[in-house]
């Protein structure tokens, strides 16, 4: 697994959720009504804050596969539908590379790591996101056991509802802090492996 170079200033817990409680507790764009992102697919979840804010921001993403070294920078959102043909490129990149199985992933992903992306970005930052683990198959899970890696039979990877990713120049807490005020779902910080895990199972938190 590789690993990133956090390098931005850390921002404190208390300052980082006094700042997205400022800005993204409102609406951001005017006019976001009319851009019908209703027409998405239902999130499995509802009534959390991801829900409020995802369809207020902007759904351009900049993620790097870092095992295969494919880029995806896209919006797939277009007009006031969902891109298809973007949600297909991404979930190919969201594909187990040693396999090169590629089913739907969960568009709650995709909202969550469009969510954290504007807010780092309002915050001077790229936005530009490595992904170092997103579907994978029950072959590779056991593969993974058998060198040790400690991933879960029941992994929420398996299930197409799971990815492990690095910000650009952002600290792996920070990742986690804005993951956890959004409620994108379960919230893992790997300070060893310098990682943010993110899934759209039910809202909890620990570190790896």
């Amino acid at each position: 697994m590789e690993t990133g170079s956090p390098s931005a200033g850390h921002v404190s817990r208390r300052k980082l959720v006094c700042t997205l409680g400022a800005s993204l507790a409102v609406p951001l764009l005017s006019g976001c009504a009319a851009r019908g992102y209703e027409k998405l697919p239902p999130p499995t979840r509802s009534g959390t804050r991801l829900d409020y804010v995802f369809p207020r921001g902007d759904s351009y993403l900049d993620i790097t596969n870092a095992h295969t070294g494919e880029r995806k920078a896209l919006r797939f959102m277009k007009g006031n539908r969902a891109d298809r043909r973007a949600l297909r490129q991404l979930d190919w990149l969201f594909r187990d590379w040693r396999d090169g199985e590629a089913p739907s992933i969960d568009p709650r992903i995709y909202w969550g790591l469009a969510a954290i992306s504007d807010e780092v970005r309002r915050q001077g930052h790229s936005g530009q996101i490595t992904l170092l683990s997103g579907f994978r198959t029950p072959q590779t899970t056991r593969f993974l056991q058998q060198r040790g890696t400690g991933a879960s039979s029941n992994s929420y990877h398996m299930r197409r509802r799971a990815a492990d990713i690095q910000f650009a120049g952002i600290p792996t807490d920070q990742v986690a802090d804005i993951a956890e005020w959004l409620q994108v779902g379960g919230v893992g910080r790997y300070h060893g492996s310098d990682f943010t895990h993110i899934d759209s199972g039910p809202i909890r938190t620990w570190r790896g």
